[in-house]
């Protein structure tokens, strides 16, 4: 076995360990699944769990999905492999930042060499925001994986003209619809407009054309075939709901209540600041592209590719009337790859085993910085929060954990969670009982009453029954159940039993 081969193999070994050790320091912490929107997702699945919904998913208000369910489809994947749990729901995002940190290194390992593909990889999965990703039962990691996997496949079809590459531009560009929508195509082709920069150095450049009959086909047929479906099943909810809502709407009216100029930088801020310390490197490549562009015709294009893939995104995003930090997470790749680069060549300047210990110290310091924010989130779990204190995120979490113990007592109670009637309980309730039971509303409540011949079952969270005026009406009404059983604390789950 040849130098080269073992130091491939080192790298390799090394970026899946550091992508693994995140991901069980974020694991093996307290859960926060009732932050970051992540209640959305849980939902979702417990729809296709619970009722065999694979076509269209509700949350547990009852609300259609308002974007296409892939992501949805390979929780449940993992779901039914490993049970209904965080791990399972959070594995499909720590494959994909593992399977990131890979690609890019190898496509840094190939376009800028070896040392720049190293870098570029563990600035994906060492960079601070990786550390809520890696964990997140959310679809942005799967999403970046597919954008990213799109635009190097277009790259090296418009380099190469060959149909496979088309093909499987084709494909994650299905894919890429089929987690985030038609918009996410864009992110996957901001890419070659570097076209046009480049027939300025090269006229000879041939435009990023060739076969894509195949392509557009296999697109046309995975994304229309599902959308097709999922019309016939939902009818014109869901048309409303992802057109006419989450589409036409928020474009007619992303300016309704004015623009400011500090909107069209607000994405690029964000950019530089969540992604510290590699984001510092990624601007001074991005000003040597325009000022030293690389005198090997490949190397140039390549890196005015990546220049243009995360301008335009950052022109996109942007204009969005909707900004938030983890829409960025597309573009990241593309600025980790320059990164990476520029970090190997402060390598060479200043000398490798010095460059070395400093990376050792930075890599050490974010990896710590991590564990001690995940242990000291635990603290605070364990501790009681009044309401009104601490921070909303302190206070999701602590909701999120005691949902957890809620649902390890009311099953230990032998109380039967299908009879239960949901008001304003936590989501990730239902996760831990393994019920898809959606919310009800006191004029549902009230008619589900009317009708009952036994007695029903009522679940509340923050809302008591005294304010449902149920118990003074229904004198037979007692409670059955309360998490947690000290009075004297808030209680996150109640049950009451009701004799209409």
């Amino acid at each position: 076995m040849d130098n080269r081969s073992s130091s491939f193999q080192f790298w390799v070994v090394l970026i899946c360990l550091l992508s693994t050790a995140l991901f069980l320091i974020r694991i093996t912490g307290p859960t926060d699944l009732e932050s970051y929107a992540q209640e959305l997702s849980v939902g979702y699945l417990l729809d296709l769990m619970a009722q065999a919904h694979w076509l269209v998913q509700h949350d547990l208000e009852s609300a259609i999905m308002p974007r296409p369910p892939l992501h949805t489809w390979l929780m449940a994947l993992f779901a039914s492999l490993f049970g209904l749990n965080r791990l399972s729901l959070a594995l499909p995002s720590f494959l994909s930042v593992l399977a990131l940190g890979l690609i890019v290194f190898a496509a840094g390992r190939r376009r800028f060499g070896e040392m720049a593909g190293v870098l570029a990889a563990i600035a994906i999965v060492l960079a601070p925001t990786m550390a809520k990703q890696v964990a997140l039962v959310g679809s942005e990691p799967v999403f970046t994986l597919t954008v990213t996997i799109a635009a190097l496949a277009a790259f090296s079809a418009w380099e190469h003209g060959k149909e496979g590459s088309w093909l499987l531009f084709w494909l994650m560009a299905a894919l890429v619809t089929l987690i985030n929508g038609l918009p996410g195509v864009a992110l996957a082709t901001g890419g070659l407009f570097s076209y046009f920069w480049e027939k300025r150095s090269n006229p000879d450049q041939p435009a990023p054309g060739g076969p894509h009959l195949a392509g557009i086909t296999l697109f046309l047929v995975l994304t229309l075939g599902w959308f097709v479906a999922a019309s016939i099943s939902q009818g014109q909810t869901l048309i409303s709901t992802m057109f006419y809502t989450s589409l036409i709407g928020d474009a007619v009216s992303a300016y309704r209540d004015g623009w400011q100029a500090s909107d069209l930088f607000k994405p690029t801020f964000v950019l530089l600041f969540r992604y510290l310390p590699f984001s510092l490197p990624f601007l001074i490549a991005v000003w040597r592209v325009f000022r030293h562009p690389a005198s090997d015709p490949g190397e140039r294009r390549f890196e005015r590719f990546l220049t243009c893939w995360i301008l335009f995104g950052l022109l996109v995003l942007s204009l969005a009337r909707h900004q938030h930090a983890d829409h960025l997470l597309p573009l990241w790749p593309a600025c980790a790859l320059l990164a990476g680069r520029e970090l190997a060549r402060l390598a060479e300047r200043i000398g490798k085993t010095r460059f070395a210990g400093i990376a050792v110290v930075i890599g050490a310091i974010l990896i710590g910085s991590t564990y001690a924010a995940v242990n000291s989130t635990s603290t605070s779990v364990t501790t009681h929060i009044k309401p009104g204190e601490g921070s909303d995120y302190a206070r999701e979490m602590k909701l999120a954990s005691e949902a957890k113990l809620a649902a390890e007592a009311f099953i230990a109670s032998g109380l039967d969670a299908s009879r239960l009637h949901h008001i304003d309980t936590p989501v990730t309730l239902q996760l831990y009982l393994g019920t898809y039971r959606p919310f009800v509303k006191q004029t549902q409540l009230e008619q589900i009453l009317a009708s009952a011949s036994t007695p029903v079952d009522v679940a509340l969270g923050k809302t008591g029954i005294e304010e449902l005026g149920l118990a003074e009406r229904y004198p037979g009404t007692k409670r059955v159940f309360r998490w947690p059983t000290d009075e004297s604390l808030q209680a996150v789950f109640q049950v009451y039993r009701i004799n209409p």
